[in-house]
C-alpha cells in the first residue's frame, strides 16, 4: 500500500471514489461541493494506493488561514475522508492520517481541523472542542425578533452607534438609524458582503473570490440536502449585514433548516433571521452562536430555546509552544499586562505546554489540558451571572493554583469560528 499526496491529474478519482461513499443519486458530486478541497491547485491531501496503482482511500486537506483578533493561525482541514470496501481494515485510514500531520507539521501548520469524531481521530490525538449555543427559532417568533432587533439598532443609535461587533447594536454605516431593508441578494453585492466577511474579529479569511465560490459550493448544506438563500439587510442602500442560510429546496433535508454563516450589525442580522424565517417559511430555523457572537446571542436568548454542545468535529494541536506564539498579538491586544507576562515553551509531556508567568511555579499541560484551556468552558453572555463574563472562565486541571487560574482569567478561552459555515469541509 502507498500513501502519498494526490497528484493533480488524480483528483478526478478522488472524487469519484468519495461520491461513491458519500453521495447518492440525488446529490452533486463532491467534486462540486467541495471545489478547493478537490482542486489541483489548492489540495494538499492524501490517497492510499493500490499495486496496480488504483486508488483505494482518500484523506482530504485543505489549508486555510483563521483570524482571531490580532493573530491569524495556519489552519488545515481534514475531510471527505473515505475507504473503498475491498480495503477496509487495514489500516489504512490510520496511515493517511499520520502522513497528514507530517504534512501539516512541515507547513507549519497551528491547527488540524476534523469533520469527524471517530475513534479514528480521537485515538491520534484528536479531541473535541469549545463551547456553541444552538438557538431554535420558528417562523411565530418571526415578529418578536425584528422589533428586538429595531430595539437593539434604536438603542445603539442612542449611545452613540459604535459599539463593537460583540454588543447588541453594533453599526458600520453611518445611516445606522434609517429604514432597514432586508432582501435576498445579487451578485452586485459581492464587494459589499466581503468587506463585511472582512470585519469580523473572528473568522476564516475570505476573498471575493473565495466568498463567492463558497457560497455557490453550499458545501455543508448539499451534505443534508439543504440550499443555500442568501439575503442582505440594508440601510439607505448600504449593506450593514449579510446571512447565509441552509434552506429546504427540492430535496428531502437530512437535518433542520440552519443558519450557515453571517456578518455585520447584530440587529440587522437579527432581522435577516426573520426575514429568512417569514419568507422561505421553514418550520424551524437553527443558530449556532459562538463566544463573539454575544451580540446576536443576546438578542436570540430572549425569544428563542437553547441548548449548549461542542463545536463540530474535532481539532489537533500539532506544536502547543507555537500556537501560543501565534496567540500572542490577540491575547497582547485582550490583556497587554497580563499577555507581556505569560510566556511559553515546550512541556514535558508529547505535544504538551509550559507556562511561566512571574512569582508563579511553571505550570505544565499535556496536550488535552492545553485544548482545554484554549476552548472549553461554560458559554456567557455578559451578564448571566453575577460578575460573569464569556471570556473569563479558564478551563485547568483540578489542582491548579489559584494564582494561575487569576493569571489566566480574561485570556482565555479563545473564541474560534464556526467550523459548519462556508468553510465547513
Amino acid at each position: 500500500m502507498n500513501v502519498r499526496l494526490v497528484k493533480p491529474d488524480e483528483m478526478t478519482e478522488a472524487a469519484t471514489l468519495a461520491d461513491s461513499i458519500f453521495r447518492d443519486g440525488e446529490q452533486v458530486s463532491m467534486a462540486a461541493g467541495f471545489p478547493y478541497l478537490f482542486s489541483a491547485v489548492t489540495s494538499s491531501s492524501f490517497g492510499a494506493y493500490g499495486e496496480d496503482g488504483r486508488m483505494t482511500a482518500f484523506m482530504g486537506l485543505l489549508p486555510s488561514a483563521v483570524r482571531i483578533g490580532a493573530s491569524e493561525l495556519n489552519v488545515f482541514s481534514v475531510g471527505a475522508v473515505c475507504t473503498a470496501p475491498e480495503a477496509r481494515g487495514h489500516g489504512v485510514a490510520g496511515k493517511l492520517l499520520d502522513a497528514v500531520k507530517d504534512q501539516v507539521a512541515e507547513s507549519d501548520g497551528d491547527l488540524i481541523l476534523v469533520s469527524g469524531t471517530r475513534s479514528l481521530y480521537t485515538r491520534a490525538g484528536c479531541r473535541e472542542f469549545g463551547t456553541i449555543r444552538r438557538y431554535t427559532l420558528t417562523p411565530e417568533m418571526a415578529p418578536a425578533l425584528r422589533e428586538a432587533a429595531a430595539e437593539a439598532a434604536q438603542a445603539g443609535v442612542s449611545e452613540g452607534g459604535t459599539a463593537s461587533q460583540a454588543g447588541v447594536g453594533a453599526f458600520r454605516d453611518t445611516d445606522a438609524a434609517g429604514p432597514l431593508r432586508c432582501r435576498e441578494w445579487t451578485r452586485s453585492d459581492l464587494s459589499a458582503l466581503a468587506k463585511l466577511a472582512a470585519s469580523r474579529e473572528v473568522a476564516f479569511e475570505q476573498s471575493q473570490w473565495d466568498l463567492a465560490m463558497l457560497i455557490d459550493a453550499q458545501a455543508y448544506a448539499r451534505c443534508v440536502k439543504l440550499g443555500h438563500r442568501v439575503y442582505v439587510a440594508e440601510r439607505g442602500g448600504v449593506p450593514a449585514a449579510f446571512l447565509v442560510a441552509a434552506l429546504p429546496g427540492g430535496l428531502r433535508p437530512k437535518m433542520t433548516p440552519f443558519a450557515i454563516e453571517w456578518a455585520g450589525d447584530p440587529s440587522a442580522v437579527a432581522a435577516l433571521l426573520a426575514h429568512a424565517l417569514e419568507t422561505a417559511a421553514p418550520e424551524k430555523l437553527d443558530v449556532l452562536a459562538s463566544r463573539h457572537d454575544a451580540g446576536l446571542a443576546a438578542l436570540l436568548q430572549k425569544h428563542a430555546s437553547h441548548a449548549d454542545e461542542r463545536i463540530l468535529g474535532t481539532v489537533y494541536v500539532p506544536d502547543a509552544a507555537r500556537l501560543f506564539q501565534r496567540l500572542k498579538p490577540y491575547l497582547a491586544a485582550l490583556q497587554p499586562e497580563k499577555a507581556a507576562l505569560l510566556e511559553a515553551g515546550i512541556g514535558a509531556a508529547e505535544r504538551g505546554i509550559r507556562l511561566s508567568y512571574p512569582g508563579l511555579d511553571d505550570l505544565e499541560l499535556d496536550a488535552d489540558a492545553w485544548i482545554a484551556l484554549l476552548f472549553d468552558g461554560p458559554f456567557l453572555l455578559p451578564g448571566e451571572e453575577a460578575g460573569a463574563d464569556a471570556n473569563a472562565a479558564p478551563v485547568l486541571p483540578e489542582g491548579t493554583p489559584a494564582q494561575w487560574r487569576e493569571a489566566l482569567t480574561d485570556l482565555f478561552p479563545v473564541p474560534f469560528p464556526s467550523t459548519s459555515g462556508l468553510n465547513y469541509i
